[in-house]
């Protein structure tokens, strides 16, 4: 049998809608005797941690701004009578331990990052992600880091 490359890691997580490393592992424990058929064996968290580990972050950005391009050209479009495109800006908070990110640094016993996003709304989709430290509000974000277009923008 083979050990489970990050390529098969990768779809058993797609397919399966897995959201955590212990609900992949258990997945794969439970399917043992149906990998031995896909020429896989089941694999430790720790596994599966070094390879999300060994991960370049600019593969994401990558991913996320060719499915962007792909799906632009299916979203429905709004009914709204401007004249210019219409975005809404809004963020959300992603609690870390801060005994493992450090950098990540929130409040005196709390680590967070904060993920702003700009949303296209002629189609509901996201057309700029930003990820800060947990302190940065988001119109900071938005003057500072996102490309300013030929539009109105909202702060949800």
């Amino acid at each position: 049998m083979f050990p489970l490359s990050e390529q098969n890691f990768d779809r058993e997580a797609i397919i399966s809608g897995k959201d955590s490393l212990r609900e992949i592992e258990n997945a794969l424990l439970a399917n043992h005797k149906r990998l031995y058929h896909l020429g896989m064996e089941a694999v430790a968290k720790s596994t599966l941690s070094e390879a999300m580990n060994r991960r370049n972050p600019e593969i994401f950005k990558a991913l996320f701004e060719e499915l962007l391009d792909r799906v632009m050209a299916y979203a429905p479009k709004h009914k709204f009578k401007f004249k210019n495109p219409l975005y809404a800006i809004d963020s959300t908070t992603i609690d870390l331990c801060l005994s493992r990110y450090n950098w990540a640094y929130y409040r005196k016993h709390k680590g967070a990052i904060k993920l702003h996003t700009e949303l296209d709304l002629s189609g509901n989709l996201p057309c700029f992600l930003l990820m800060s430290n947990g302190k940065m509000s988001d119109i900071r974000a938005a003057k500072e880091n996102i490309p300013h277009s030929a539009g109105q923008h909202l702060h949800l």
